[in-house]
C-alpha cells in the first residue's frame, strides 16, 4: 500500500496534470458536448440515403431551434437573434460560402457548425431559423461528396 505521503504526492502531481489536460482539450475542441453533437450530426447527415428527410428524424440530439446566419455575422448580432450569450457561438467573419448552423436547446448552444461544405461533407439550407415543432422537411441531393439538405416546408 501507498503511504499517506505517497498518496499526497501522487494527488498533487496527477490532479493538476489532469486539470491541465482538460483545460487544453477545452481550448482545442471547445465545449466537449457541442463537439460531440457536431460529430453526431455530421455522421447522421452523411448516412442519409433517401430523397427527403425530416430534420427531427436526423438530428441525433435534443434541440428547440436551429439558426443559420449570413456571412460576416458578428457574435453580438448572433446573440441578439438567439436571445442569450454563449462562449459556444462562433462568428462568421472569414468568408462567404460557409455553413453556419447553431442548434439551441433551452437557451443553451448544443451544436455549433461553422465550415465549408467541402470540408464538412454536408450543408443544410433553410431560411434564418427552423424549430423542432415545425418538423421541417428537406429535399436531399448528393453531389461531389456533399450531402445537401434544402428546406421545403
Amino acid at each position: 500500500m501507498f503511504s499517506m505521503t505517497k498518496k499526497t504526492k501522487i494527488t498533487t502531481i496527477i490532479l493538476p496534470c489532469a486539470c491541465l489536460v482538460v483545460i487544453a482539450g477545452y481550448l482545442v475542441i471547445g465545449n466537449p458536448a457541442v463537439f460531440l453533437n457536431n460529430h453526431k450530426l455530421e455522421k447522421s447527415v452523411k448516412s442519409i440515403n433517401s430523397d427527403t428527410v425530416k430534420l427531427n428524424d436526423i438530428v441525433p440530439f435534443d434541440w428547440d431551434t436551429v439558426y443559420t446566419f449570413e456571412p460576416y455575422s458578428s457574435k453580438e448580432s448572433i446573440e441578439e437573434v438567439i436571445g442569450f450569450k454563449s462562449a459556444d457561438i462562433k462568428e462568421n467573419n472569414i468568408n462567404e460560402g460557409l455553413v453556419h448552423l447553431l442548434f439551441v436547446k433551452d437557451k443553451k448552444v448544443v451544436a455549433s457548425i461553422l465550415g465549408y461544405s467541402t470540408d464538412l461533407g454536408y450543408r443544410i439550407d433553410f431560411p434564418s431559423e427552423v424549430t423542432f415543432a415545425e418538423n421541417a422537411q428537406f429535399n436531399v441531393t448528393f453531389a461531389d461528396d456533399i450531402t445537401t439538405l434544402t428546406y421545403t416546408k
